[in-house]
């Protein structure tokens, strides 16, 4: 069910997701802009999440966790998310490990950190989206210490907080969360939208005027309230 509502998904505008979101009352869905791509592209996926810090933060800090943990942690269909607490005195990752992971069915990589290697990462046509790029390895300076955890990385309003498994879409337009429990009734709600859309498209297209077709038109009005109220 979830590679079947993936398609789905990956057919809709990060926009018109996020007015169903806002809907219903999910507001906090959106990354911020600061988080930036490393070139243009679309994706869909599944999260999955780690979590680290700094080295010198902590008195007594986690023990990092094995090298090879991302490449464990990343299957077909998913988008890492990379919670590192703003780290960006270091990269968290670069070609080789983007590399890996693309080879494993990774389908984008999102963290409020730091990466390097950008031209390369572009190279493979992996969606990367960053809080910054920087030239320096931060294998001295930064460890992972979780991984399945829900992570929190910078909204455009507040935080937005990610459950391993959600839904994952990014566009031009930015990336956005859906809550993996209610994805089936947003994700058909978005669909109807993106219908109404089309024929609002379509009738100005024709020569209407956009008061009239939207009224003729109306967007929001399908949109059902979570927990199966009518």
């Amino acid at each position: 069910m979830t590679d079947a509502l993936l398609s789905r998904l990956a057919a809709l505008e990060t926009g018109q997701v996020s007015d169903v979101l806002d809907e219903v009352g999910l507001f906090h869905h959106a990354l911020s802009p600061s988080l930036r791509p490393l070139a243009p592209g679309k994706f869909a996926g599944r999260a999955v999440c780690a979590r680290g810090a700094a080295t010198a933060e902590a008195r007594h800090p986690r023990p990092a966790l094995p090298g090879d943990t991302l490449e464990r942690l990343v299957g077909p269909n998913t988008v890492l998310f990379i919670e590192s607490g703003d780290f960006v005195s270091g990269a968290l990752l670069g070609g080789f490990v983007a590399y890996s992971l693309q080879r494993r069915g990774c389908q984008a990589i999102v963290t409020d950190g730091a990466v390097r290697d950008a031209d390369e990462i572009r190279g493979y046509g992996l969606p990367v989206i960053s809080g910054a790029v920087v030239p320096v390895n931060s294998s001295r300076r930064f460890r992972l210490t979780e991984t399945d955890v829900p992570v929190s990385l910078p909204g455009t309003d507040g935080r937005v907080h990610v459950t391993p498994g959600d839904l994952v879409l990014g566009d031009g337009d930015g990336v956005i969360v859906v809550p993996a429990a209610d994805a089936e009734q947003l994700i058909a709600d978005s669909e109807e939208l993106a219908r109404i859309e089309r024929a609002i498209g379509e009738a100005m297209r024709a020569g209407g005027e956009r008061p009239d077709v939207f009224k003729a038109n109306p967007r929001f009005n399908h949109i059902r309230p979570l927990g199966g109220g009518q």
